[in-house]
């Protein structure tokens, strides 16, 4: 070993500031990227940002494959309705006009209307409001009650509990099983405990589920319905994909993407010697970067979703999940010669509009699940699979988990763990067996 200066070759990926930039907007989604271009418009004087034309784009390049092209909609976007809809405490409010409060009352009771949640239950308590108010328990409770007279039957209800106790009342149920079971033994019958349940109220098995199928038809969020529109979650579609005449055709969506252009007032001195002629080419350069990175994101994305069609054509001509075909990342990558990491960060957060309503890009990957006849089907229809089994089976004798995954071995040649038959149950809400179980007598 000695000291010394030597020369040696070596490979390494540098993650440069073009690269960094390409992969950012690669990953964002549609409705993101106006935001993401004001800000890099902020720091460079050369960007201006301007508004979209329609909602596709013409895309110059033909990639016509199997029936598959990137021919542009010329459909106009639609204008959008913004109609203004009646709060929940607007809607209680208009109502409590006509309740007999007292004056002094009035501030109070307003504060109560103020503290119903979305859900429509009461953040305070009768407790903390005295305290507040510097009055008496009593009198708030008093308040309260009145509140809870008010529509949609179940407001001002400060848990669960009371909120279903509220709406039996209001149907003359209050001396019903259903009632009891509320008041008495809600945890219990939320654990499908129907057999202890039974023994406790010396009723049947049945009764009791009886009773359960009744809270069933009760509201546990009874002002969910006067939500504001801007909690609701709107899919803004990132490509679209239409049939005509057994072809499809894809156009990339940039309804909610502005469009790049040089601000002519300084693209002007570029060609000139002035000294801030170094800060004009950096920020051209910039420019050209950022707008090469858009169109590489647009190009990505649609030779990503013409593969999708191209291998998924049947689901887009029936919709129907079950058709889906296993897909993978990498078989993607592969057939359009970019790497797997690529199309991740370009299916993420993205969503394809069709004409049956938009999807998420991603919902089109699916696992493997190998048949005992060497094929395979897709992770969607062995959850098809398992719905079905679960909606036909006896309900006195709820197929367990293992059962389910030696008829799908049997029936379909499904060949999946019992972990994993548990895993997909759960990804489609169908409680376990003990919790599906159902009495005759």
């Amino acid at each position: 070993m000695e000291m010394g200066l030597f020369q040696q070759q070596s490979m390494s990926l540098v993650m440069t500031t073009e690269l960094r930039q390409a992969i950012a907007i690669l990953q964002v989604p549609s409705f993101e990227l106006t935001s993401y271009l004001q800000e890099q418009a902020l720091e460079n004087p050369l960007i201006e940002i301007a508004e979209p034309k329609g909602m596709f784009t013409t895309l110059k390049k033909n990639v016509r494959k199997n029936g598959v092209n990137g021919r542009s909609s010329d459909h106009q976007p639609l204008e959008h309705l913004i109609i203004e809809k009646e709060t929940l405490f607007d809607y209680l409010y208009k109502q409590s006009i006509l309740l007999p409060i007292q004056e002094q009352d009035q501030k109070l009771f307003q504060y109560l209307l103020l503290s119903v949640d979305e859900s429509g239950y009461l953040t305070v308590s009768a407790e903390e409001t005295a305290n507040r108010y510097h009055t008496t328990v009593e009198k708030c409770e008093e308040l309260i009650a009145l509140l809870q007279t008010l529509e949609p039957v179940g407001i001002g209800a400060r848990d669960l509990r009371e909120c279903l106790l509220l709406q039996l009342q209001d149907q003359h149920l209050d001396h019903t099983l259903s009632y009891i079971i509320v008041d008495q033994y809600l945890e219990q019958l939320a654990e499908r405990k129907i057999k202890w349940l039974a023994t406790q109220l010396n009723v049947t098995p049945r009764e009791v589920e009886e009773a359960a199928d009744l809270l069933q038809t009760l509201d546990p969020r009874p002002g969910a319905a006067y939500a504001p529109a801007s909690d609701q979650a709107y899919l803004y579609p990132d490509v679209s994909v239409t049939e005509e005449n057994g072809e499809f055709n894809i156009a990339v969506n940039e309804k909610y993407s502005p469009i790049l252009k040089l601000n002519e007032s300084y693209g002007t001195l570029l060609n000139g010697r002035s000294a801030t002629s170094k800060f004009l080419d950096d920020s051209f350069q910039k420019f050209n970067w950022l707008k090469k990175a858009l169109d590489q994101r647009k190009e990505t994305l649609l030779s990503i979703t013409k593969e999708i069609v191209r291998v998924q054509e049947k689901y887009f001509l029936t919709f129907n999940r079950s058709d889906l075909i296993p897909l993978t990342l990498k078989e993607v990558a592969d057939e359009i010669g970019v790497h797997e990491s690529t199309v991740s960060r370009a299916v993420k957060n993205k969503v394809l509009q069709t004409t049956k309503g938009a999807v998420e890009l991603k919902s089109f990957f699916t696992a493997k699940i190998f048949t005992q006849d060497g094929g395979s089907v897709s992770t969607t229809s062995a959850k098809l699979e398992i719905k079905k089994l679960v909606e036909n089976e006896d309900k006195s004798k709820p197929l367990s988990d293992q059962i389910l995954a030696s008829l799908l071995e049997k029936n379909s040649g499904l060949t999946i763990s019992r972990r994993t038959v548990a895993k997909y149950r759960e990804e489609l809400n169908i409680p376990s067996s003990s919790k599906r179980k159902r009495y005759n007598s």
